[in-house]
């Protein structure tokens, strides 16, 4: 490709730190930057291979691509997004309601989010074949290329990053949440002890956390919550006496640590049977913000991260 993101690091970035990245909307300028990515990615034909305009002398080979069968396929999959795929005007100011010119300040998050999955499900790496001199193409084959993903993460990555858009492509091309740097030590973790299923409940609880969509991250808390009450009784299936003896083994005898750990072991209790997270009846409180989904799960992610690292 003849395109690369070479900037590792701006000069405000040096100077002044890396911003955490908080913000939850797509605004227009940032959609703007997406399609100027696949833009480039389009013309130089990385998506032909899925959506191929073919030759008129033989239909089956490639020469370029086909961006109405691309967009009629977007459509098909992602219904919320607006097609065609184009730069969209920012609305700066009510001004430009009166000027009745279209315009807009955010985009549909998750439709946008869809569409990078998308793009990088069909990318693919166009080899030049044959030139055709009578029509002045040449014939196209393509070959699988994860240099060619990587760099389309790359460049999406980056625009999020800059714009502390809390969301980004990992390396399979899935939407995730980033973790703030603080906290990136309790969830960037793989467990190890003695209880399998425990290591694999704390494992899906993490995963359902950084994805994008609320109703995903609030399953997560009741993942993680069920890893409190399975550690709660590793040591056997009486839960208090069991529960006892993990807080006196991480106290290291402090009393002061744990009392202390006894009351954040029972608020949490508390937390998971007052609100929709273990319990889902109509007295129940719901949670319908991601803020307060950060803040539970990272409050129980804190607590396990002590008991578990002692267990391993």
């Amino acid at each position: 490709m003849s395109y690369s993101t070479k900037v590792k690091e701006y000069f405000s970035d040096i100077e002044s730190g890396k911003g955490e990245r908080v913000v939850e909307e797509i605004p227009v300028p940032v959609w703007n930057g997406i399609v100027t990515v696949y833009e480039r990615f389009k013309t130089e034909n990385y998506f032909a291979s899925s959506f191929p305009s073919t030759c008129p002398d033989n239909k089956s080979i490639c020469w370029g691509f086909d961006n109405k069968s691309f967009e009629d396929r977007v459509k098909s999959e992602i219904p919320n997004i607006d097609i065609p795929i184009a730069r969209k005007k920012e609305r700066i100011s009510i001004l430009d309601d009166w000027k009745g010119e279209a315009a807009e300040t955010v985009i549909n998050k998750y439709a946008v989010l869809d569409f990078l999955m998308f793009c990088h499900k069909h990318i693919k790496k166009p080899i030049k074949g044959q030139y055709h001199d009578f029509f002045g193409h040449h014939h196209l084959s393509f070959q699988d290329d994860p240099e060619s993903k990587k760099e389309f993460i790359k460049e999406i990555n980056l625009i999020f990053e800059r714009n502390g858009i809390v969301f980004f492509l990992n390396d399979h091309g899935q939407i995730n949440r980033a973790v703030p740097t603080v906290f990136q030590p309790l969830i960037n973790r793989v467990f190890n002890t003695s209880d399998t299923r425990l290591n694999e409940l704390i494992e899906i609880a993490y995963n359902k956390f950084v994805l994008p969509k609320l109703e995903d991250r609030i399953h997560a808390l009741e993942k993680i919550w069920d890893v409190f009450e399975r550690v709660k009784t590793y040591y056997s299936g009486d839960k208090k006496a069991s529960a006892d003896q993990l807080i006196e083994l991480v106290s290291k005898d402090n009393d002061a640590i744990k009392e202390m750990l006894k009351k954040e072991a029972t608020a949490l209790r508390e937390i998971g049977n007052n609100f929709q997270i273990r319990h889902f009846e109509t007295n129940k409180k719901e949670i319908t913000d991601n803020k307060h989904v950060d803040y539970l799960f990272y409050r129980m992610a804190n607590l396990l991260h002590m008991f578990l690292t002692a267990l391993e």
